[in-house]
C-alpha cells in the first residue's frame, strides 16, 4: 500500500473543509495545515457511530482510526467479571486510536459510543507509516497523548475518592464541553457502566440532582438546565480536565 503523499499547494483561508460532503467538524483536520488535510482527505471516510457502538475491543488490534466529528466515546476499562469503569472520554478533538502514534497496535481498554455521533475513519497502518509525512499532525497527536496521560490519572484518582453524585456532575460536565447541546442521549443503565456503579445508584444520584432543578430525566436522555449547579455539585477534578479545553478547541 502507497503512503501519503504530500504536496505544498499553499493554504487557503476561509474554506470549509469536507469529507464526501460531509462538514469537519473534528478540531485535528480542523487545525492541521491545509496541505495536510489535503492529503489526508482521499483515505478518510465517513462513518456514523450509533448509541453503544465498539468501536475499539481492549486487547485487540488496531484496525482503523477515526476522527470524531459528533458524540462521545468513552474509554472503558473492563474486568472479567464484567465490571467496567470509564477511564477517559473523548470527543470532536480526537482521534480514536490515538496509541498509534506511539507505535503500539493494540489498546488496553474498549471503545464505546456513549453518545451517538460520526467520524471520519482512516486505515492505521496507512495513518502510522505517513506520520513522519504529516508533522503538525504527528506533534498535535502526541500532544494529546500527554493530555491524556493527565486525564487518567485524574480519573483514577476521582474513581477512588469521590462519591457517586460527585462523578456523575463531572461526567455531565466533561460530555457537555463536548456537544453543542443541553441534551446528553443516554441511559441509565449505560450510565453505571460508565461509572462504575449499578443502575439504581445512578437513578438515586440523578433524581437528587433533579430535585435540586440541575438536571431534567428524559426518556434516553438527560437535560442540563443549571450548568453553574452542576459545577458545585463535582469534585475538583473536573478543573483538572477543563484546562485543557482551550487548547483542545472545545467551546466551554
Amino acid at each position: 500500500m502507497n503512503d501519503i503523499q504530500v504536496r505544498i499547494n499553499g493554504v487557503r483561508n476561509g474554506t470549509e473543509r469536507t469529507v464526501g460532503g460531509q462538514l469537519v467538524r473534528n478540531t485535528i483536520l480542523s487545525r492541521i495545515p491545509i496541505e495536510e488535510f489535503e492529503a489526508l482527505q482521499p483515505y478518510l471516510e465517513f462513518t456514523p457511530l450509533s448509541l453503544a457502538t465498539c468501536v475499539q475491543r481492549e486487547h485487540e488490534a488496531i484496525q482503523t482510526v477515526i476522527f470524531l466529528n459528533h458524540g462521545i466515546a468513552s474509554m472503558l476499562v473492563e474486568t472479567y467479571e464484567g465490571k467496567s469503569v470509564e477511564v477517559g472520554v473523548s470527543g470532536r478533538e480526537d482521534m480514536l486510536g490515538l496509541l498509534l502514534t506511539t507505535g503500539l497496535r493494540t489498546s488496553p481498554h474498549s471503545l464505546i459510543m456513549q453518545v451517538p455521533g460520526d467520524g471520519f475513519q482512516m486505515d492505521s497502518a496507512l495513518l502510522q507509516r505517513s506520520l513522519a509525512r504529516l508533522p503538525e499532525l504527528q506533534r498535535i497527536l502526541i500532544r494529546q497523548l500527554g493530555i491524556r496521560w493527565v486525564q487518567f490519572s485524574q480519573s483514577a484518582a476521582c474513581n477512588r475518592l469521590h462519591n457517586i453524585k460527585q462523578r456523575l456532575a463531572r461526567w455531565l460536565l466533561v460530555t457537555h464541553d463536548r456537544l453543542d447541546s443541553d441534551l446528553v442521549n443516554t441511559t441509565h443503565d449505560f450510565l453505571a457502566k460508565l461509572i462504575g456503579t449499578d443502575r439504581p445508584t445512578v437513578s438515586v444520584a440523578l433524581g437528587e440532582l433533579e430535585r435540586d432543578g440541575i438536571v431534567e430525566r428524559k426518556r434516553g436522555s438527560i437535560l442540563i438546565v443549571n450548568r453553574e449547579g452542576l459545577e458545585n455539585q463535582s469534585c475538583e477534578c473536573y478543573g483538572a480536565f477543563r484546562q485543557f479545553n482551550l487548547e483542545l478547541g472545545l467551546a466551554r
